[in-house]
């Protein structure tokens, strides 16, 4: 029986994490262990840990054997990228059935058609569509009409064949299909440890703090979010490819233990696991506790390591102080939340007023335990007025000096599949972006930013992103590589003389400056060059 050839690309982030997270692409890891399992024959080539430049090592993965199906995963941010390596895979494998999926793919089957050389798209979760050509290859039957993708049909048109969300006991038998044991975690770590130059640091506690950070492993237990934030696509990710609202799925604790267990056998070096869910806890959730508790009783029985390390993103309105004295018993070191913004206004246009009175209560309890909450904000929205975008800024500074960890970033994002990315009224604010292909001749205009309505508000967050990335450049080559917390603070330094000229007072410059020099790398051996000198260089 012939045994299909399945060559899978994850996306492509030339950039080092800037637009991915730096990890092996987990849900083609996923789909690899699933088509393993029917046995195919199945090689992942990811991009962003290869040797040499990635195209040449594509090219040597290509010419090593026919291919019967190459699957490229796509996201918003890197579809350039992507793109460039299903063309150079094209060329090389013209026999082959070229197949796009992920986020990109799903929400905006046309644009794949009309920029790649795809001959269809997975249209959401690709393991029931993969499968269903697996079985027609073996059978050689005709690769159209495969539920759950689209194909342009003979009259150009795009043809969606909708297929419904992976039940219950088909997302974990995917999860449980995982091939952890093949995944390059050892080296994605030792990438890290040299962008965060681990060696050079010069006490034991900040190296140990750095590995924890390093080690970490990634592991999905639920299918999607269905909060709904009008900035987001992945809410929406599931509904598109079914046409319909999706039911929601997820492993349940026991099944959560046994992966954790899987995983540490796997990486025996794993410091952390990160549920890389969107939301790990429900408000209306029957399942945190339990867990705490099996992880709590895992360690002890010796099955999980005592010091294994958790980190997670919740919904902060279902953060009682049970669960978090919970999760901080069981080992949850960070928990992520995204406020997304401080002010109630900006909160409601983002769909999210409801979390607003449980920030602080929430914060101020998970510090008291010993967590550290990791705050992801977007400072400004379309209809932010300069004292939200201020009130923000101020907030996470404060935050920040109790203990918080900040994610920043300027303005929405136009993600496909977002409901802001397809508000009318919002059409006129979104700037697109010119992308190119490499190797090719294909280009086109993106979106990639949706400004505030307000001109004021708007000229005030261009000018804070300019000397925001004028002082990384600044700090190009002083410092090691810049974590989150750190680039927030160059945020908040950013904003002060802009925001000052409107007359907000947002922090003191002098009290932001010792900040950033307390948090930024320090090194054994820097050229003589200190904290503070770094510090002061970020605003020239």
């Amino acid at each position: 029986m012939h045994s299909p050839r399945i060559l899978l690309i994850g996306p492509y982030d030339p950039h080092c994490g800037e637009y991915t997270f730096l990890a092996p692409p987990l849900g083609v890891w996923r789909l690899a262990g699933v088509l393993e399992s029917a046995g195919a024959e199945v090689r992942v080539f990811d991009p962003n840990c290869c040797g040499g430049p990635p195209s040449r090592a594509l090219e040597r993965e290509l010419l090593g054997g026919a291919w019967d199906i190459i699957g490229s995963s796509t996201t918003g941010m890197t579809l350039r990228f992507d793109l460039e390596l299903a063309h150079l895979a094209r060329r090389m494998a013209p026999n082959a059935l070229l197949v796009a999926g992920g986020m990109e793919a799903t929400f905006r089957p046309e644009l794949m058609f009309s920029l790649g050389p795809f001959d269809c798209v997975v249209l959401g979760e690709g393991e029931r569509p993969l499968l269903e050509l697996v079985a027609r290859l073996r059978a050689g039957a005709p690769l159209k009409g495969v539920t759950g993708t689209a194909e342009r049909g003979a009259d150009g048109q795009c043809m969606r064949m909708r297929q419904q969300a992976l039940t219950r006991p088909e997302l974990r038998d995917a999860i449980f299909h995982t091939p952890y044991e093949r995944m390059p975690y050892g080296a994605y770590w030792e990438r890290l440890e040299k962008a965060y130059r681990v060696g050079a640091l010069p006490t034991k506690a900040a190296r140990e703090a750095s590995l924890a950070e390093i080690r970490s492993v990634r592991l999905i237990t639920l299918n999607y979010c269905p909060m709904g934030c009008t900035f987001c696509s992945s809410t929406n990710f599931l509904h598109e490819a079914q046409g319909s609202v999706a039911s929601i799925a997820r492993l349940d604790a026991e099944e959560c233990v046994q992966m954790m267990q899987r995983i540490v056998g796997a990486h025996p070096r794993v410091r952390t696991i990160i549920f890389q869910d969107d939301i790990f806890v429900f408000t209306k959730d029957k399942r945190v506790l339990p867990l705490c508790e099996a992880i709590v009783a895992a360690k002890a029985g010796g099955a999980l390591p005592p010091s294994l390390q958790f980190i997670s993103t919740n919904r902060i309105d279902a953060m009682s102080a049970e669960r978090l004295a919970a999760m901080r018993r069981a080992g949850f070191r960070v928990l992520g939340f995204g406020i997304e913004n401080f002010s109630r206004n900006v909160l409601a246009e983002f769909n999210k007023a409801q979390i607003y009175p449980h920030i602080q209560p929430t914060l101020v309890r998970a510090l008291e335990l010993g967590i550290t909450p990791f705050l992801d904000l977007i400072l400004s929205s379309p209809r932010a007025t300069l004292a939200d975008v201020a009130t923000t800024l101020r907030e996470a500074f404060g935050w920040l000096r109790q203990g918080c960890e900040v994610g920043m970033y300027p303005y929405v994002i136009p993600f496909s599949g977002a409901a802001m990315a397809v508000d009318p009224t919002l059409k006129q604010f979104t700037v697109c972006e010119r992308r190119e292909v490499a190797g090719t001749d294909v280009a086109w205009d993106q979106p990639a930013k949706i400004l505030p309505l307000e001109a004021a508000v708007r000229e005030a967050i261009l000018r804070i992103e300019r000397e925001f990335e004028a002082s990384l450049r600044r700090l190009e080559g002083c410092a090691a590589h810049l974590p989150s917390r750190v680039r927030s603070l160059i945020w908040i330094l950013s904003s002060l003389p802009v925001m000052a000229e409107y007359g907000l007072a947002v922090a003191d410059e002098q009290d932001v400056k010792r900040e950033l020099a307390t948090r930024l790398p320090q090194l054994d051996g820097a050229s003589g060059i200190g904290a503070s000198d770094i510090a002061m260089a970020a605003t020239g």
